[in-house]
């Protein structure tokens, strides 16, 4: 059964229920005014006895005809109540006695059947009188009987209403109890079981199989979730495979890059030698485009062999592992100015470099990644009158951004896609020589980190290059992927 089904016939049982308590409780409430209404009509008869009783007594001591006209009224009276008053056998022997009352009231009053002698009338009266007094107080015996059986009426209705509310109470205690273990077999427990189980799964547990057993709609989510596990197991499973195969073929490229490189150093080295020994010693016999063409496969040699060297650079960036640790950028920094101060002492470049910046990363690779920015920023304001270059910190959304900021040539933003892919250039090599190799090498290096980096910049005002250092967590779970994928790989 549905869970919606289930809760609309627990609603359904609850109401039904609440209805049926409230009609016993209205049945017993009808129960209980009843009873109240034979107590009070009870009451009235009795009074209207005890007022028959007083007029008759009055009449027989004073023989007034005002005594016997009440007495008429108080009998008309008593006769309506008996008649209307709804109290069974005993209102049924109450009025018969009541109506023998009145008529032996009447023949006392009118006297036609007693003899003429007076001693006889006299005890016939008497007679009739006392007659008619234990007729009355009969009554009034009766009377009270039933104000006794009202009373008693009353407690056992009020005794009904205690149980109708007791065992109402009983009701929905089991209700609510039958309801709660219902809701925590079906719902709860099955919740509970499905958290437990994206826990497993989230800890790596991917075998783990999430088996409700009902039909409801928990059971449909159940067997989703484990179709899904399914599926990511399936999928995990083809891309450590992948992974694993990844590896190797890094391996094997990282092989043969290396191999490539040595086996390119060597011819390299050969044509720049030879064409310096070419120039040294048979430099007056050639003309100035023969030493313009020495010259050249020089330069080209040269420049092969830094593209070789960067290239080598930029694998190893991949391939380092980190050491995470405090890194004084400020000092770095001023180490990098310093040195670059030294290759071109010629140049007047005011540095701003701000004091104590310090970030928790790998050395060697912030050393390689700052070297970068700083040689481009050195590089691309080596035209700049006043050149200026900056490295701070500044806050941003509560976070700090760190920047290496110059006012050197700087590029168009429309660009920026290509600026951090290899070998791409911005600018003609013969304006600001290079290989297009450093900006990559920046990216892999804050990549690795987890950091991200972005640029601003326009032609002629300079560029500014933001990175935040914020991630070190994902940095972390980088390397252990990596450290697993090298441990499949060698496994």
């Amino acid at each position: 059964m549905k869970i919606v089904s289930k809760a609309r016939l627990a609603a359904a049982i609850i109401f039904g229920t609440i209805l049926l308590i409230a009609a016993m409780i209205g049945w017993a409430d009808t129960e209980v005014r009843s009873a109240d209404e034979q107590r009070r009509r009870s009451a009235e008869i009795a009074r209207a006895l005890s007022e028959m009783r007083m007029v008759t007594f009055e009449y027989l001591l004073t023989r007034q005809e005002r005594a016997r006209l009440q007495e008429q009224a108080v009998w008309q009276r008593l006769d309506q109540l008996l008649a209307r008053a709804g109290l069974g056998e005993g209102a049924n022997t109450l009025r018969e006695r009541s109506a023998a009352g009145h008529r032996l009231f009447a023949e006392t009053a009118a006297g036609s059947t007693a003899p003429a002698d007076p001693e006889i009338q006299r005890r016939f009266e008497a007679q009739m009188s006392t007659r008619l007094l234990i007729l009355q107080q009969q009554g009034m015996v009766d009377a009270a009987r039933l104000i006794d059986a009202a009373g008693r009426r009353i407690d056992a209705a009020q005794r009904r209403v205690v149980q109708v509310i007791a065992a109402s109470l009983a009701l929905m205690v089991l209700i609510i109890a039958a309801a709660t273990w219902l809701f925590r077999r079906d719902v709860l427990q099955p919740i509970a079981r499905m958290e437990q189980a994206t826990r497993e799964v989230a800890a790596g547990n991917w075998s783990y199989k999430l088996d409700i057993g009902s039909r409801d709609e928990l059971g449909e989510m159940a067997r989703h979730f484990d179709a899904m596990t399914q599926v990511l197991r399936d999928s995990f499973a083809r891309l450590e495979l992948s992974n694993r195969e990844l590896s190797a073929l890094n391996k094997e490229l990282e092989a043969f890059s290396y191999s490539v490189s040595h086996d390119l150093r060597g011819p390299l080295r050969s044509m720049d030698g030879f064409s310096l020994a070419l120039l040294e010693d048979y430099g007056d016999q050639l003309d100035e485009e023969g030493k313009d063409s020495l010259q050249r496969i020089r330069a080209a040699s040269q420049r092969m062999g830094r593209l070789i060297d960067e290239l080598l650079g930029l694998s190893r960036v991949t391939r380092v592992e980190l050491s995470i640790r405090a890194v004084d950028l400020s000092a770095m920094v001023r180490e990098i100015a310093a040195g670059l101060a030294q290759t071109q002492p010629q140049r007047r470049v005011r540095w701003e470099i701000e004091d104590g910046v310090t970030v928790q990363g790998d050395r060697a690779l912030l050393q390689i990644a700052l070297q970068n920015l700083l040689d481009n920023a050195w590089k691309f304001t080596g035209k700049t009158e006043r050149a200026t270059i900056r490295f701070g910190a500044q806050q941003r959304d509560g976070e700090p951004v760190y920047f290496v900021a110059d006012n050197g040539a700087g590029f168009d933003m429309a660009y920026v896609d290509r600026l951090f892919g290899a070998f791409q250039r911005l600018h003609h090599e013969n304006e600001y020589p290079g290989t297009g190799v450093g900006l990559a090498i920046v990216q892999r290096v804050f990549r690795r980190h987890g950091w991200p980096l972005w640029v601003q910049a326009s032609p002629g005002q300079g560029a500014t290059f933001y990175f935040r250092a914020t991630a070190q967590p994902q940095a972390k779970e980088q390397e252990d992927e990596r450290r697993s994928e090298q441990s499949h790989s060698a496994g």
